[in-house]
C-alpha cells in the first residue's frame, strides 16, 4: 500500500519527464537519427520486438522483461535489478528495440533470437570475485599499458594472471579509440587525463588558477577535439580570462564556436562516457546540446572560483577533499559521480596536495566491486570501505600481490623514462611498495567491474555478472521525486529517505506553509532531499526547511504542468537565478531574478522567475517583463512581515515520532 499511494505522483512526473526530454544527441547514422519517439502514457504496453531479441544479450534482457509490461511498470523499481529509466526507454524507443502499443493491448509472444553459438564455459557458474583475482586482473592492465603507451612487454611470471591476460585483452581492446572507455592502471593516462597534461597543465602563457579553470571548462564536455578546435583559440586571448564565465553566455563567442564545430565537422559534443539527456530549451536538436554544454559549463566555472582558495589553502588534505567534494555536490547536476571525477582530477594536477592518497569519494561504478570483495556486512559506508579494502591490499604479502607490486615496478620503470617530458605522470608512475592511493584503487574497481561483466558475457554465455549488479545509472541520480508521497488528506508532502544503511529518516513539508502548492512544496523537497544525502541532520534540514518558508508569502504562480518549474531553479546560495527564453523568430532573451529584490527569498525568487518566464514565452517584449517584475518585487516588498509560521503549520515526521515544529 506503501508503493501504491507513490504511483500517481511518480507517474505524473513519468509524463513530464517523458514531454521535456529531447530525442537525445544526433545518432550518426542518418536514419537513426531521424526516428521519433513516439507518444505515450504511463499506461502504455510495451512490446519488444525481433531487433531486441537479436541485439546484446543484456538488451536482449532488458527489453524482454519489458515486454506485455506497461510503461508505468517498466519504469517502477525492481528488487535486485538495475533501474530501467525514462532515459532507456527512449532510448530502445529510438532504436526500434520496443514498440508502443495502446492501453489495456496484447503484446503477443515475445520474439525469439538468432542461434548464438554457446560461450566456452555456458552452463557452468561464474567464479566469485577475490582480491587475489582483483589484483591478477591489475597486473594484467600493467602489462596492456606497458605495451599500449611504450611498444615494451613485460613477462607476467604468475600463472594464473598469465591465464587471464588473453580475457583482460579481450576486455580493453573494444574499448580504445573513439569509446574513451578504457582506464589504464594509472589513471593520468586515460584519454580525458592526458589530454588535460598536454593541453592545459602544460601550458605556461596561463596563471595556475587559469589552468585550474580550464580543467572543468574540458570536463563539461571532455571531448578532445572539440576543446582543441572550438575552445582553446578562444581560451588563449587575454579577453576570454577577463571573464570566462561571460564567454560561456547564450549568444556568446563559446556557443558560436561550439555550434561552428557542430556544423563544419558533424562531430559528437559529449564524450561516449557521458550519459546525458540535456534539457530541452531550444527546439533544435544541435543548438540545444550545445546550450546544455555552455550552461554546464558556467556553473563548473562558477563551481572552479569556490574551490580554487580550498585547494590553494593550508588546511589537511582531509578536511580540505571534503570542502571541495561538498562544494561540487551543491551545484546544479552535479551529484557523487562528478564529485568523484573533478576530485580526481584536481588531484593529478596537484599532487602533491595528497588530496586522494588515503580517502577517495567512491563512484557508484565501484560500489558494487567494493561490496564484493570487502563483503556486504564488513562495512557500511563507502569510505570506510574502500579504506579497509586499501590497507588489506597494501599489507598484503601473499604471492599474488607480490606478483602484482614487482609489475608495478617494472612498467613503472618503462613510463618514467617513456614520459620523462611529463612531470606530472612521472609523479604517479612512483609508486612506492605497499603504498597503492586510495583513487587508484576506486578507479580500478570502476575497471575490474566492466571486466568481470565482459568475461560474463564472452566465455560464460551471461549477460552480465550478476554480483557486481546494482544500479549504477540510477544510484548517482536519485531524485527526491522517487521518495515523496503528497498526502492530499492531511495537507503535508512526506519525504522518506533511505540512508547507506538501509535506515530511513522521515521529514514533512506542509501544504499549508506553501499556500496549498504542492509543486513550491516539491521543490523545498528536493532542496532537503539534497542535503539529506550530502549528509546534514535531520535537525539541520527541518531548520533549512524552516528558514525557507519563513520569507515566503506565495500567491500568483504558473500551471502546476508549466515548463518554469524545470527551468527556473535557484542555486543555492547564488544572490541571482539567470535563465534565458527563444521568442518567435530566434530570438533569445536572458533573463534574471534576484535574491535581494524579494527580501532573501529563495522560493520567492524561482516565484518571480517562473512568471517572468511564462510572459516571455507568450511573447511579452523583455521591456513590458521588466515592468512587469518590478511590480512583482514591488508587491512582495509591501506585504507586512507578520506571517511567520506557527508551530502548527510545518509538522515534521521522524521514524516512530511527530513532533509539531
Amino acid at each position: 500500500s506503501h508503493l501504491g499511494s507513490k504511483i500517481p505522483a511518480f507517474c505524473r512526473l513519468l509524463l513530464r519527464a517523458a514531454i521535456a526530454m529531447p530525442p537525445g544527441q544526433p545518432d550518426s547514422n542518418a536514419k537513426a537519427a531521424k526516428a521519433q519517439v513516439p507518444d505515450f502514457s504511463p499506461a502504455s504496453v510495451l512490446q519488444a520486438t525481433d531487433k531486441s531479441a537479436n541485439g546484446a544479450l543484456l538488451i536482449q534482457e532488458r527489453c524482454a522483461a519489458c515486454h506485455g509490461r506497461t510503461v508505468r511498470e517498466a519504469l517502477m523499481p525492481q528488487p535486485n535489478k538495475p533501474r530501467y529509466r525514462m532515459a532507456d526507454l527512449k532510448y530502445d524507443l529510438k532504436h526500434g528495440r520496443l514498440q508502443i502499443l495502446p492501453a489495456a493491448a496484447k503484446a503477443g509472444r515475445l520474439p525469439v533470437s538468432k542461434y548464438r553459438p554457446p560461450a566456452p564455459l555456458a552452463g557452468k557458474p561464474l567464479p566469485v570475485a577475490d582480491v587475489d583475482e582483483f589484483l591478477r586482473f591489475l597486473a594484467c592492465q600493467l602489462r596492456f599499458e606497458c605495451k599500449f603507451f611504450t611498444g615494451e612487454d613485460v613477462s607476467l611470471s604468475d600463472k594464473y594472471a598469465e591465464a587471464m591476460w588473453p580475457h583482460v585483452q579481450a576486455f580493453i581492446t573494444p574499448n580504445l579509440g573513439a569509446t574513451e572507455r578504457w582506464i589504464p592502471y594509472h589513471t593520468i593516462l586515460g584519454q580525458h587525463e592526458f589530454c588535460l597534461v598536454q593541453d592545459v597543465h602544460s601550458r605556461t602563457d596561463w596563471t595556475d588558477k587559469q589552468r585550474f579553470q580550464a580543467m572543468f571548462v574540458f570536463r563539461a564536455h571532455c571531448k578532445q577535439d572539440l576543446f582543441r578546435q572550438a575552445q582553446l583559440p578562444l581560451m588563449k586571448t587575454k579577453s576570454f580570462w577577463q571573464d570566462p564565465v561571460k564567454a560561456f553566455m547564450p549568444g556568446g563567442p563559446m556557443e558560436k564556436s561550439l555550434m561552428g564545430y557542430r556544423k563544419t565537422t558533424n562531430r559528437p559534443l559529449l564524450t561516449n562516457c557521458f550519459r546525458i539527456i540535456p534539457e530541452r530549451v531550444l527546439k533544435d536538436d544541435d543548438q540545444n546540446l550545445v546550450r546544455s554544454i555552455t550552461n554546464r559549463s558556467m556553473r563548473l566555472l562558477r563551481v572552479s572560483e569556490e574551490c580554487w582558495p580550498v585547494l590553494k589553502s593550508k588546511i589537511p588534505p582531509a578536511e580540505k577533499l571534503s570542502k571541495l567534494s561538498n562544494l561540487i555536490l551543491q551545484a546544479e547536476g552535479c551529484g557523487e559521480t562528478w564529485a568523484k571525477m573533478l576530485t580526481v582530477c584536481m588531484d593529478l594536477a596537484y599532487p602533491n596536495e595528497r588530496l586522494l592518497e588515503s580517502q577517495c569519494e567512491v563512484g557508484i561504478g565501484a560500489a558494487k566491486p567494493l561490496q564484493c570483495l570487502v563483503g556486504r556486512g564488513a562495512a557500511v559506508d563507502r569510505r570506510e570501505a574502500l579504506s579497509l579494502l586499501l590497507r588489506q591490499i597494501n599489507a598484503s604479502n601473499g604471492p599474488e600481490a607480490k606478483h602484482f607490486w614487482k609489475t608495478l615496478q617494472a612498467v613503472e620503470k618503462k613510463l618514467q623514462t617513456k614520459f620523462e617530458n611529463h612531470p606530472l605522470v612521472v609523479a604517479q608512475a612512483n609508486t612506492q611498495k605497499g603504498r597503492m592511493s586510495a583513487v587508484t584503487l576506486q578507479v580500478q574497481l570502476c575497471e575490474y567491474r566492466q571486466y568481470r561483466h565482459s568475461i560474463a558475457r564472452l566465455q560464460y554465455g551471461l549477460p552480465d555478472d550478476e554480483s557486481m549488479r546494482g544500479d549504477p545509472e540510477g544510484e548517482g541520480r536519485l531524485t527526491a521525486a522517487d521518495f515523496i508521497v503528497v498526502d492530499d488528506k492531511h495537507k503535508v508532502l512526506t519525504l522518506e529517505v533511505p540512508r547507506p544503511d538501509s535506515k530511513k529518516v522521515s521529514t514533512q513539508v506542509s501544504l499549508r506553509a506553501t499556500g496549498n502548492n504542492v509543486n513550491v512544496a516539491r521543490r523545498l523537497a528536493t532542496m532537503m532531499f539534497k542535503k539529506i544525502r550530502d549528509g546534514a541532520s535531520i535537525k539541520e534540514v527541518e531548520t533549512f526547511r524552516d528558514e525557507m518558508l519563513k520569507d515566503y508569502n506565495g500567491g500568483e504562480d504558473v500551471p502546476d504542468d508549466s515548463e518554469a518549474w524545470d527551468v527556473c531553479r535557484l542555486l543555492i546560495g547564488y544572490p541571482a537565478l539567470c535563465f534565458h527564453v527563444e521568442q518567435k523568430g530566434g530570438n533569445r532573451v536572458a533573463f534574471q531574478t534576484t535574491v535581494k529584490a524579494v527580501g532573501g527569498s529563495a522560493l520567492e525568487t524561482e516565484r518571480v522567475a517562473r512568471l517572468c518566464w511564462q510572459q516571455l514565452s507568450k511573447g511579452v517584449p523583455k521591456e513590458k517583463v521588466l515592468e512587469y517584475r518590478s511590480k512583482l518585487y514591488a508587491a512582495i516588498g509591501s506585504i507586512p512581515q507578520i506571517r511567520k509560521r506557527s508551530q502548527e503549520e510545518a509538522i515534521t515526521t521522524r521514524p516512530g515520532k511527530k513532533q509539531r515544529i
